[in-house]
């Protein structure tokens, strides 16, 4: 399965060894394809300078990682109105741009969707609850 990753996912993987989307991760790199894009490799940039005020370094080693583990896709230049958040519109795009399978996001405005475009939208506590992953 291609699963798209979502800032909040990555930064909460990032920011808590240990935690649950750092297993989840950890457990999704090795059974499945994991995806960010431009955008998102932007947002989480972000977040992590301005929320957590990481260092420049730590910030590259951990975009350095994003790019040498995860499949690098393209963010879509073509965005619906889906979400009352602009941000999460553009995930959905690149969602549906890469060809993914699911997104996993912590997001509630994501993930009260449940799908789009026949693109599953997973909570990390449902990515557990996958039939594959027992």
């Amino acid at each position: 399965m291609k699963i798209l990753l979502d800032t909040n996912v990555l930064v909460s993987a990032f920011l808590s060894k240990g935690g649950n989307c750092h297993e989840i991760l950890d457990h999704a790199a090795s059974a499945h394809e994991l995806c960010v894009t431009p955008f998102i490799k932007t947002e989480f940039t972000n977040v992590l300078r301005n929320k957590f005020h990481l260092s420049e370094t730590l910030i590259k080693e951990l975009l350095k990682f994003t790019t040498e583990f995860y499949i690098q896709g393209e963010t879509s230049r073509s965005v619906s109105k889906s979400c009352r958040d602009s941000n999460d519109d553009q995930v959905l795009a690149d969602a549906v741009v890469n060809g993914v399978d699911a997104i996993l996001t912590g997001d509630n405005d994501l993930l009260v969707l449940g799908s789009h475009k026949g693109i599953r939208i997973l909570s990390p506590k449902e990515y557990w609850q996958l039939g594959e992953n027992s």
